[in-house]
């Protein structure tokens, strides 16, 4: 899962990672490296980074079950090289989605993930099928923005009234997607993509096993490729797990909202709990924060607001900007004071600010390209969908009309599908066991998820971060992230049942901007 375009912040997370670190003793061996048929060289980033980046770049079939089609695609693959010894093998990272690029993300995320498996991996990443250079996934490719108006209110969610507009809007973007990418749209999907892992393992040329942290949209990847190809996991943790079974083959994916009225509950509570952090508390019970959020979003669904004569924040728009600082709460503070801006002074401008900042690239229509060929429902009714918007509707009282129809429209409309789908139950025994981490309050990745995903794979373990937000990294826990490095380091992994606090409480700083 992805935070939409204009709210991809990430933020500075800073990781305090003193304690940490698995017995040398415990390295075993390096890992051989002149077995490589990759030529590292430098790097043509859109954005400056000091960080020591190669590239290179990887030929493989474009269709790799028809040994008859000998057309080919380049990956494109970037690594940071260990930077201590022995060398312990190469980790591939992705960065979700599904549709994050690799190369162009690997910046922002390389200085979080680096330091916690302690300098002895290369960090390898690509740019997975849809993505990058890589049979790029573009609806509209001479207007973009065409995208986007197609989307009317952004898809990213609407009112039950809407749904059948929002099914109309689907069908275009189904419709527009098939005429443009006729041609490449059956290549993307994961079970292709894990192929493409499988062949990145074997030209690092090391001990032919693999090893990866997949996070959010990367732990369907993750389990994907696992299931497929057994006998070469050494190594894959599973950070933010999406439900593996909706994925495929439900028409939405609700449980994806399972604990997101829990978190915001969270942001409420803790907001009272520290209102020295929290400007939005006020002496306010959280019963009370509650009843004005309420009256928040059915004031500005009634009469959206005018932002200095330049844009219109619609109801989508404004529950958008919620749902997505969900994720991170590093920024509940920042959050907070916005909100208290709008409520006490029809002040708009913190929360604008906050919600548009800098943020991590992201590609929305590979996002379409990924999930909506993997998906197995198809349907022309919109009757056919019932079941699934009412189990959206129990799942989440409060984001259930945000998250309905983004994913859901378009992709059961779709006219062409993956190539190859992973059609087994998930239900495997890996060569060596997967770790798996949940959050406690995950608004988008909830902690069943992980349990329902864990459940299959034999001798993994689920590693219970007691944390919230979006990922164990947005609210960092010494003990988790020990837990992470001696798994890829020992091959250790925790006692089930074992959980993990975070460093911080909730709203442990004042707001910054």
């Amino acid at each position: 899962m992805v935070l939409p375009s204009s709210l991809r912040v990430l933020g500075a997370l800073a990781l305090t990672l003193s304690g940490l670190g698995a017995d040398a003793s415990a390295i075993r061996r390096d890992y051989p490296t002149d077995g490589s048929t990759l030529k590292w060289g430098p790097c043509q980033l859109r954005q400056n980074t000091t960080l020591p980046i190669q590239c290179a770049k990887l030929t493989v079939p474009l269709d790799y079950l028809n040994e008859s089609d000998t057309r080919t695609i380049e990956l494109d693959l970037a690594r940071i090289p260990a930077t201590k010894e022995p060398r312990r093998g190469s980790i591939l990272l992705n960065f979700g989605g599904p549709g994050q690029p690799g190369v162009e993300s690997l910046p922002a995320y390389a200085p979080i993930q680096g330091p916690v498996l302690g300098g002895y991996h290369d960090l390898v990443t690509w740019d997975p099928r849809g993505t990058g250079s890589t049979l790029r996934f573009s609806c509209f490719p001479t207007d973009p923005s065409g995208y986007y108006a197609a989307m009317g209110t952004t898809l990213a969610g609407s009112a039950d009234t809407a749904v059948g507009q929002l099914w109309a809007e689907g069908g275009v973007i189904a419709e527009q997607c098939y005429k443009n990418l006729k041609d490449i749209g059956n290549y993307v999907g994961m079970a292709y993509t894990a192929r493409d892992m499988i062949s990145i393992v074997d030209a690092l040329g090391e001990d032919g096993m693999l090893r990866y942290w997949g996070i959010s949209g990367g732990t369907t990847l993750g389990a994907t490729v696992s299931a497929m190809f057994p006998d070469r996991v050494d190594k894959v943790l599973l950070d933010g797990v999406m439900n593996v079974h909706e994925y495929y083959h439900s028409f939405g994916e609700p449980e994806f909202l399972a604990s997101a009225d829990d978190t915001f509950r969270e942001f409420l509570s803790g907001c009272v709990k520290a209102p020295e952090n929290c400007p939005l508390a006020r002496n306010h019970t959280a019963q009370e924060l509650e009843q004005i959020m309420t009256d928040l979003f059915a004031a500005v669904r009634e009469q959206p607001v005018s932002y200095r004569g330049e844009a219109v924040i619609d109801y989508t728009l404004f529950k958008g900007f919620i749902f997505s600082s969900l994720y991170r709460p590093s920024s509940w503070p920042q959050l907070s004071a916005g909100i208290d801006q709008i409520v006490h002074e029809n002040n708009w401008d913190t929360l604008v600010a906050f919600a548009l900042g800098p943020g991590i690239p992201q590609e929305d229509q590979a996002i379409l390209g990924i999930r909506c060929g993997d998906k197995g429902p198809r349907s022309d009714h919109l009757s056919d969908l019932s079941d699934v918007l009412s189990r959206f509707i129990k799942t989440s009282q409060w984001f259930w009309d945000w998250a309905w129809g983004y994913w859901v429209l378009p992709c059961a409309q779709w006219k062409f599908e993956a190539k190859e789908r992973y059609e087994g139950d998930f239900h495997v025994r890996t060569k060596n066991p997967l770790l798996f981490v949940g959050n406690t309050w995950d608004p988008v990745t909830p902690l069943v998820s992980a349990k329902n995903v864990s459940s299959g794979f034999e001798g993994s373990v689920l590693l219970q971060h007691n944390g919230h937000g979006h990922l164990a990294m947005t609210q960092p826990s010494n003990c988790t992230d020990g837990y992470i490095q001696r798994y890829f380091l020992e091959g250790t992994l925790p006692k089930p049942g074992t959980i993990c606090e975070p460093n911080e409480p909730l709203f442990a700083h004042p707001p910054s901007f």
